[in-house]
Formats: structure tokens, sequence, C-alpha cells
């Protein structure tokens, strides 16, 4: 209700009587006072109540008539002939003379007026208050919502009292089909009602709440969608959801309970001025509805379109395998006429399945190859096929680029940021750049990575052709997935389809925003869940995919990351699920969210482990802060809780999130977010390249050798800088692409992680798989300050070396390190070199000096 000013100013005095009331004595001088007064009773009885006002001490009490009313006010404007002596207007509302007086009978008294002499107030039968502003006294629904297939929840501004058992109370409801309150509860209050209806309601009506108490209200969808009576009828369990091709016809199946009609729209060509010819879709199981065309349809143009209410909204099919450019029609696809020779038939790389043996590698499809030092032929610079090219280099030779250089390094697992259609950037262009985590169309691939975006097949095949030869190259290959939150909700096909159902909302009814993108996706409601499940399945078995790394996994729920695990581990239980397991907020409740603090509920599912990145380099949001290695001792718990894989390895080495394994640690120091390494140790050090080199390669031995998951960013074994820039998110090629001639004037560094990659994976002692065997085999030990050592007991595991002693030297300058024990140690790594080659062999040693910033690994 809107809030009057409290004291109108009027720009002249008025000496004129309005109303009926006394006049001033003849002849005495006088300051008028003029007053308008609203007066509210409850049952809106008006006839025969006044005003009686008099100046206080001065004059009595008179009658002063109100001159309009509505069904809740009365109201007057009434001047008072008032002498300077008396600044003060006594009243109190009343019948005649004898009669009752309103139920706060005493006399009030009004003293505040302008300068002029005016004043504006509203009284409510009852109230001792004098509001200067309209009170919130009328009656009125504040919403009406259907929260169950049977129940309406009516909220309402005042108590609307007694309500009798098993009745109506008043309550009528208009709509489809023969519908009537038969109850009525109210809370405590009586400011929320529930109103339970004969029948259930049908969502795709229109339905209007009347009692003559309140203005008629049309119902709106609550809380029902979310209802068990909602999914007890609504929630589909077929697997034919989208388009279902063969040569001879496609069936189309959309899911849409609240609509009242749905159309298949079917376009001649991708123009956006095209009309579309429409066929009526009939309404089928749990909400569905279906169409189907006749003979071959591959490459058939179309769209849903349903009717919401009185509006028809048009969408995208959410289901759909490909579109025409930048996602804006869906299209029929034969996919098995996109498999490039040999697809089906191929295998991925052989991998055990053990998540401690997989090294990840990061890479944005686009940084690849955009750069001049690529070597990368022009028609591929930017595009999936990018990754095919095999023997490129930099223009001076000296060193490999592109895919060659990513398989010398050794890791396991390449890691794509997002490949799925998103939104940011316009396909028919080659110079927008974004990371891509807006999703446009979960199960579409990116047109802007392929060569032809406007031929809908394209993007399918040569993400397909890509697969298969970074499998020949040996390596495995991970999407990275966004079913977090979407590019827009308003505009998204879910929300077109079924309005407030896939996306959570807050208290007020709007998008909530626990992801800061604008919304989050509620994949703790079925339909929604079952979508994201089918759409990673549909991933896997489609192209061949190896693994999904989860953007804000925090925001989903545990329910649905173990659906995916059970589903992926039926396809390929090799397959490898990690995410983000950042608990920042959102309205899903904290037990039920894939975080890190539920990591026990989420087994074989691993998650990024920020103790290690923060432990080792200082806080990733803050450019100035030190890490253990790049100087602040205290922060030393958190690297030595990182080696553990953050399992609970005892009292003082922890990290935190609960029982887990170290296969469901990702080790990283680096990651697309955030500063680099390089750029975060020069901000955080004040040094030169030349300086940080040691604690660069200090930082990055510690992730490598730890136990868990490695995970190397593009470029981080060549010290990648983007200048500092610690969200380069839309930074474009300039600042994103991988400068391959960085990699020949820093072929040392490379070296040196080849080499720790080809020492992780030739001794299982690196790559432990249960917290229990990180109890028996790894030791801390009792170093000097700022020294981290522990011992492997390779023999344990079956490791060939007996023993491993692995000490981490933060100090700038050498210190001596007592042995595990007297004897001969091979040494393996040190501060510029590493691998499984002896560098140097201590006989009957105790101690070894270890140079300053480095690390040293020996082995007997």
């Amino acid at each position: 209700m809107k809030k009057h000013t409290a004291l109108k100013l009027i720009a002249a005095l008025s000496v004129a009587l309005l109303g009926f009331g006394s006049l001033a004595p003849a002849g005495a001088a006088t300051y008028n006072k003029r007053i308008t007064v609203h007066y509210h009773r409850q049952a809106g009885d008006f006839t025969g109540w006044y005003a009686w006002m008099w100046q206080y001490k001065k004059t009595k009490p008179a009658t002063y008539t109100f001159t309009s009313t509505t069904q809740y006010w009365a109201t007057g404007t009434f001047t008072i002939a008032n002498s300077a002596a008396s600044k003060t207007i006594a009243f109190y509302m009343g019948q005649a003379r004898g009669l009752p007086k309103d139920t706060y009978n005493q006399t009030r008294y009004l003293k505040d007026f302008t300068s002029t002499g005016r004043a504006e107030i509203w009284i409510v039968q009852g109230d001792p208050e004098i509001y200067t502003y309209q009170p919130d006294v009328i009656p009125r629904i504040q919403n009406v919502q259907i929260d169950e297939m049977n129940k309406v929840t009516v909220n309402v501004n005042l108590p609307f009292g007694a309500v009798t058992d098993g009745a109506a109370n008043g309550f009528t409801i208009t709509g489809p089909g023969d519908v009537t309150v038969t109850d009525v509860d109210a809370n405590e209050a009586g400011t929320q009602l529930t109103l339970t209806t004969s029948t259930n309601l049908t969502l795709s009506g229109s339905y209007t709440l009347h009692h003559n108490k309140y203005l008629d209200n049309p119902l709106q969808i609550g809380q029902v969608l979310t209802s068990d009576s909602f999914n007890a009828l609504y929630i589909y369990d077929g697997d034919d959801l989208g388009n279902t091709y063969t040569a001879e016809r496609t069936d189309f199946r959309v899911w849409a309970p609240t609509a009242s009609e749905a159309k298949l729209l079917v376009y001649a060509d991708a123009s956006p001025s095209t009309v579309a010819t429409e066929t009526v879709m009939t309404a089928s199981d749990n909400g569905t509805w279906i169409a189907h065309l006749d003979g071959d349809q591959d490459g058939t143009i179309y769209t849903y379109k349903v009717k919401i209410g009185e509006n028809w909204n048009e969408a995208v099919d959410p289901y759909v395998r490909t579109t025409t450019v930048n996602g804006q029609r869906g299209v029929v696809i034969n996919l098995e006429s996109t498999d490039p020779e040999g697809f089906r038939a191929s295998t991925s790389p052989e991998f055990s399945g053990e998540a401690a043996d997989a090294i990840f590698y990061e890479l944005h499809v686009r940084d690849l190859s955009m750069d001049d030092s690529s070597g990368i032929p022009d028609q591929y610079k930017g595009k999936f096929l990018a990754l095919t090219q095999a023997g490129t280099e930099t223009p001076d030779g000296l060193s490999k680029t592109g895919i060659d250089a990513i398989a010398d390094l050794g890791v396991t697992h390449l890691q794509l940021l997002p490949i799925y259609d998103y939104n940011s950037v316009d396909e028919t262009t080659r110079d927008q750049f974004n990371w891509g985590y807006d999703p446009l169309n979960y199960n579409v691939v990116e047109g802007s990575y392929a060569t032809d975006p406007e031929d809908p097949k394209n993007r399918v095949n040569e993400l397909k052709q890509t697969v298969q030869y970074i499998h020949s190259r040996g390596l495995r290959v991970i999407m990275d997935v966004v079913y977090n939150h979407v590019a827009s909700a308003p505009n998204h096909s879910f929300e077109a389809l079924v309005p407030g159902y896939y996306f959570r909302l807050d208290a007020g009814g709007g998008y909530a925003d626990g992801t800061y993108c604008g919304n989050e996706v509620a994949s703790d409601h079925p339909m929604a869940r079952k979508y994201i499940v089918e759409s990673v399945k549909y991933w896997a078995s489609q192209y061949k995919l190896d693994g999904f790394r989860f953007d804000l996994m925090g925001i989903l729920d545990v329910q649905t990351m173990n659906e995916i695990r059970a589903v992926l581990d039926e396809i390929d239980p090799t397959i490898l699920i990690i995410g983000e397991g950042w608990n920042i907020g959102g309205t899903l409740s904290d037990d039920l969210k894939a975080d890190q603090p539920n990591i026990s509920q989420l087994p074989r599912i691993g998650m990024f482990n920020d103790t290690i990145r923060d432990g080792i380099k200082g806080s990733a949001f803050n450019a100035s802060d030190k890490g253990w290695a790049s100087g602040n001792p205290a922060n030393k718990p958190g690297v030595m809780a990182g080696i553990v894989g953050n399992t609970l390895f005892s009292n003082e080495v922890s990290g935190g999130w609960g029982p887990m394994q170290p296969g469901q640690s990702v080790n990283y120091v680096e990651a697309h977010d955030n500063m680099t390494l390089r750029d975060k140790l020069e901000a955080s050090m004040g040094l030169d390249l030349v300086a940080l080199k040691n604690v660069f390669r200090l930082s990055s031995s510690i992730v490598l050798l730890a136990q868990g998951m490695p995970f190397i960013h593009a470029g981080q074994e060549f010290l990648r800088t983007k200048g500092g820039d610690e969200n380069s998110y839309e930074s474009g090629d300039e600042v994103n692409s991988l400068k391959w001639d960085q990699r020949a004037r820093n072929m040392s560094t490379v070296n040196y992680f080849k080499g720790l990659i080809a020492l992780r994976k030739a001794h299982p002692a690196f790559r432990l798989t249960t917290a229990e065997q990180v109890q028996q085999v790894l030791k801390f030990g009792n170093p000097p300050a700022n020294v981290i050592s522990y011992r492997l007991s390779g023999y344990l595991v079956n490791d060939s070396w007996s023993t491993i002693f692995v000490v981490h030297n933060a100090n700038a300058k050498s210190v001596k390190v007592k042995l595990p024990k007297i004897g001969d140690w091979k040494l393996v790594v040190d501060r510029t070199r590493a691998g499984t080659a002896v560098l140097q062999t201590f006989s009957n040693a105790e101690f070894v000096t270890v140079t300053g910033q480095s690390t040293f690994v020996l082995y007997k």
C-alpha cells in the first residue's frame, strides 16, 4: 500500500468552513485548522458515525460528517475555527451524543500541522495510533498459488478470522471442471489459508478464486510442480523425449504438463523470416505431447510451441541433438551419418579406471591454435580439427605444438572447456572469444568450433573426428559441463515449456542465484534430474567421452550426481567424474549439496582441492597473498593435507572434508580460473621470471607427487602467462591463446613436468587408491622449519622402490634433512631435473642437503 506524506503543504490558508461543525464565537480572531480525516471500520458500517472534534480546552465537541465513503474508508475534510491560544485539536470517532463511541473511546489529540494549519490523518477502529499515512488495513489477498494438485495456498494481509472445519468458508473456485472447495485450514496467525478442493486441479487450466471479502484472484502455479501429487501424475520415465529418428518416420515427444495445447513447428529453412508449418500435437502420457512426421526427416528444422495460460511460447527442443547456426532452431539428425569411418569400432586408450592413475590437462579448444606460433593451418585455427593436426611446430622449429606437445607430456586425460552449444559467441564469426560457461542447448555441439557452423551435421562429425583422433594419440577426453545454470533462464527452452519448474526460486518467487550467474537449475526436481542424467549419458555414448568435469557441482544435488555415476558405470566404469565441490550458497539444503562437506556421500566422484591450491600459492582471490611455497609458513598444514589427498590422515593433517578416498581429490595449483601460477607468483613475490622458476617448479611438483588426481592447466608446463588477467573468460586470443614459442624458451621446465609425470606413472606409491593405504604407506617426517618431508613405503604396494623419500624445501637456502634411515639413497628429482633415472647416489648417507626452493625425491 503506498504511503502518503505525513503533512501536506497547502499554498494558501483557507478560512472556509468545510463539513458540518461549530463556528468560532462571533468577533473572535480565527486561525483555522483544516484536517482531512480517513476513518476505517472493519465492518464497513459508516452510517451514523461522525468525527467529534474541538479546540482543546477552548470549545466543546461538535460533530463533523464524512463526505465520502468506500467499502473500507470514510473520508472528510474539516475546517475548525481556532483561536490563537489553542494549538491542539481534540477528537474521537463516535455516533450521536449518548450513543457508542469507537472501540478505542479515548479522546485523541492532534498537534502536528503544517505552517498553514493543515493535516491529513488515518484512524483505524480500535487502534490508538494516529497514522499520517494509509495503514495496511484493507483485506486483500497477497497471492494465491496451487501447491498440491488439490490444495491451494492463500496468503492474506490481515487475519482471516475463525474457519469452520470441513466447510468452504465462503471461498469458491471457477475454472475447468466441477471444482469446489471442501475444507479450509488456517495457520495460527490466520494470515495463510490452505484450501482443499474436491478434485485435482488441471495445471493447464485457468482458475479464479472468489470470496466476498476480497477481490477475485487468479490461481498461480506454486509449489505444486515439486509436490508428491504432481510427481505421481506427471513424471515421465520414458526414454523417447525429443525426436526419435528412423528413415521411415520421426516421432516427437515434449514434456509440457502445464500447457493446454502444443504444436510442432517445421521450417523450410533456417531464415528467421521463414513461416513455420504447424502440426497439432496430441496429449499423451504424464504431461507429454506427441506428434510424428512420415518419411526421412534427416535435416528437418523444427521447434515446439506450447500454450501456457493465454500465451503461446515457442522453444527449441531441450533434447535436440543439433541446431541451426547459433542454436536458434532444432534439427532432426541421423546420427549414424555423422560417424567418421571406424568411429563406432574405435576404443578409448587403456586406463585402469582408478582415479589416482589419471593426470588431467585442461584446455580451451580455441587457445590451442590461435597464436601464430602454433604452426597450425589457418583453416583449422580455433576449431576442433586443430586437435587433429600432427607434426606441427613453432615457426623456428624449436618446439612441438598442439596435440603433439600435449601427448609428449605424458598426461592421460585431455579436459576440454565447454564444447556444448553456448550463448556468448556468434558462430558465424571467427573473432569472438569466451570460455563458454553460459549454456544454450545442452545436447548440441558448439558451432564456433566447427569449420561450417551453418551445417547442422558438420559440428557433430568434426567433434567425433577429434575425439577419435585424440584417442589414437593415447589420450582420453573429458568434457567440461555446466548443468548448474543456463545463459538466461527467462529465455531458455526449459522456462518456455514448463515455467517455474527447471529453475529454483527464491522466497520472493524470483530466480534463485546461488551460481551468481542469474539462475540455478533445480537438479533436485525429478524431471530436471532426469534431463541431466540422460544428457550426460548421451554425450558419453554418442561421442565416446571418457569423463566429465562438473562446473559448480555444489549447486547440484547428491542424488543427481550418484545417478550420473551409476548410468556411466553401465556404459564404462572407467569414465571419470570430477567437479567443483564449492558450497557457494544457493537455495538447496546443505545436506543435499554435491559439495566438499558431503564428499563421503559421493563415492568415485572427485572434487577440486582448493586446500592444496591455496596452501601452495596463497588465496586464488588475493593476488598479493602468499602460500607456503612462496613464503608463508602458516600455510604448511594446507599443503600437507593436499599431499595425503585430503583424507582423514591425522588430527594435524586433514583437509576437513570428511571421510573420502585419495582418488576423490583433484590436486592443482593452476586452472583456467584466476591467475596462472606464474602470474600469481610474480604478483605475490615481486620476482622476475628467472627468479621465480624455482618456486614455480617447487609448487607444481607438490601437486604432481601428491596422492589423488593431479591436474595441469594448458601451458602451465612452460610457465604460461595471461599478463596478470585473473578472469580471462572473454579477454580474447591475445590474452588466452597458448604462446608456443614460450615452450621452446622454457623447455627445461617442460622436461621437468615430463619427468615428474613419468615418475608418478611408474610408481604406484604415488598413486594410492584408498585412505587406508595412505595411512599405512605415507609417513611425514620431522624436518627443519619450512620443509615438508614424507616417506612412502613402496614395498607395501608392490612398488619396485622399497622406500621413497620426498622433501619439499620452501626456504630460499639449502637445508640439511635427515633421511628415514642410514643407507644408499638414489636421487631422481632435484630443483631442475626430474624422472626415474638416477641423478646422484648418496652412499651410506644419514642426511641429504636439499637445495633451496626445490623438491628432492630419493629412493632405496
